[in-house]
């Protein structure tokens, strides 16, 4: 079982890519020239598939460190190498960014970058929890992988963690709100409960879903919580 400690460590280095994506984010947004919206948003589009790209990659690495770190402080038998994994909002950077760069057209420009910075942190790490996701699935040891979060977790990060139960579907995505700073780590108890069917519905992305798609299924999820704390 992961200590507090190294889960605890792996949430740290979450919070500390996140601050570098924002700074460099916050950074490259003051050096463009708001009265052009036309190069601004051409500059955007350029800029932040880059930036989650690269500091998607630090995520991963940072992930694939720490998994065979923890795994060999655990004793865990058998060799094995966790694989870093790009992140799986590679093909959603575009359409947030075009969405996003809207309101440089407006008396709002700013309107922009709060936009960006609330996505592209997720966006992210998300590569990082999908590197340990990932490798819980290939390491034959792992029984899958657990979420966890903090104390003041929200009720939808709390239903997800699902007390304790491990994730075993291969196909299924570690759900983020924007300011998420839940982790995921793996679990080699192979006694371990596995998260309730309506937990892996509750992680489905939603990028790519239409909006009459997102409602329903943000509506399942509010009943789905509901339930789960009464």
């Amino acid at each position: 079982m992961v200590s507090p400690a190294d889960a605890e460590r792996l949430r740290l280095a979450q919070q500390g890519i996140r601050r570098l994506v924002e700074r460099d984010l916050d950074a490259f947004f003051a050096s463009l020239d708001l009265g052009r919206p036309e190069r601004a948003r051409d500059e955007l589009l350029a800029f932040m598939p880059v930036l989650v790209s690269q500091y998607g990659e630090s995520a991963a690495a940072v992930a694939a460190d720490w998994y065979d770190e923890v795994r060999a402080a655990e004793g865990v038998a058998g060799r094995f190498s966790a694989a870093m994994v790009a992140s799986p909002y590679m093909d959603a950077v575009g359409g947030t960014t075009r969405r996003a760069v809207g309101a440089l057209f407006t008396d709002a420009p700013n309107e922009t970058l709060l936009a960006l910075r609330s996505t592209a942190p997720k966006y992210v790490l998300a590569a990082g929890r999908q590197t340990i996701a990932a490798s819980a699935d290939r390491d034959p040891r792992a029984s899958g992988w657990q979420r966890i979060g903090r104390g003041d977790s929200c009720s939808f990060c709390r239903m997800l963690i699902d007390r304790g139960a491990v994730y075993r579907q291969r196909s299924v995505m570690f759900a983020s709100h924007k300011s998420c700073d839940c982790a995921a780590v793996p679990s080699w108890d192979q006694d371990a409960p596995e998260v309730d069917v309506a937990v892996y519905k509750a992680s489905r992305r939603t990028t790519r879903m239409t909006p009459e798609q997102k409602s329903a299924h943000n509506a399942s999820i509010r009943d789905y919580i509901q339930r789960y704390e009464d």
